[in-house]
C-alpha cells in the first residue's frame, strides 16, 4: 500500500521514510523513520538564521549574535605588569540571542587549594552602535555582586569570526582584554 509510505527525494541522498505500520523500503539507502527525518528537517532549519547572521553585510547586533568560544582574558595593571587570570588552558562560551539575552560561563585551571575557577552569569544585553559599547545586565550570576549593576564592554573588534572587548576595573586600576571566537 503506497499511501502508507512516503517518498520524499533528496538531492545527493537516497533516505526512505517508513511508516509506522509499514517497514518495506522503496529505494535502497539508509532507513530513517518519518519523525527522525522531520527531526533533521527541523534542526537544519534551525540553523538557517544564525547561519544568515554572520553575513559581511550584517549589522553589528547581528554579528554578535550567536555562540562565542573563550579564547583568552588578559588583564594588564596600571604598573603594566600582565595576567592571565583564567590558567594555561581556559574554556568558556558566550551566547547571544536575537532578543536581547546572554549567557555565559569560563572555567580556568582548578587549583589544589581553592578549587576550580568558575564565572558563570546570564541576563539582558544591548549595543550602542555609535560608542561600540556592550552593556550587560547580569539578573543571574555566580558573582553577586555584579547583579542589577549594568557592566559595560568596549568592544574594540567584532567580525563574522572574532569578538574582543575590553573591560576597564576602576577598583583594581586593571585593563581586561577578552577574546572569543565565534563557534556558531
Amino acid at each position: 500500500d503506497l499511501a502508507s509510505l512516503l517518498r520524499f527525494p533528496v538531492p545527493g541522498a537516497r533516505f526512505v521514510l517508513f511508516s509506522q505500520k509499514k517497514t518495506r523500503p522503496l529505494l535502497l539507502g539508509t532507513r530513517m523513520e518519518r519523525r527522525d527525518f522531520i527531526a533533521l528537517l527541523g534542526s537544519a532549519a534551525a540553523l538557517v538564521p544564525a547561519m544568515g547572521a554572520t553575513s559581511a553585510h550584517a549589522t553589528p547586533v547581528e554579528r554578535l549574535v550567536g555562540t562565542w568560544s573563550f579564547v583568552s582574558s588578559i588583564n594588564t595593571r596600571k604598573d603594566g605588569t600582565v595576567i592571565d587570570r583564567w590558567g594555561p588552558s581556559p574554556r568558556g562560551m558566550l551566547m547571544f540571542d536575537g532578543a536581547g539575552h546572554f549567557t555565559q560561563i569560563i572555567t580556568g585551571t582548578e587549583s589544589r587549594m581553592f578549587g576550580p575557577k568558575v564565572f558563570s552569569g546570564f541576563g539582558d544585553y544591548s549595543f550602542d552602535r555609535e560608542s561600540s559599547v556592550l552593556s550587560l545586565s547580569y539578573t543571574g550570576a555566580s558573582v553577586s555582586k555584579i547583579l542589577g549593576t549594568p557592566q559595560e564592554r568596549k568592544i574594540v573588534k567584532l567580525t563574522a569570526d572574532e569578538l574582543k572587548y575590553v573591560n576597564v576595573v576602576a577598583v583594581t586600576e586593571t585593563t581586561v582584554e577578552v577574546h572569543w571566537k565565534r563557534i556558531a
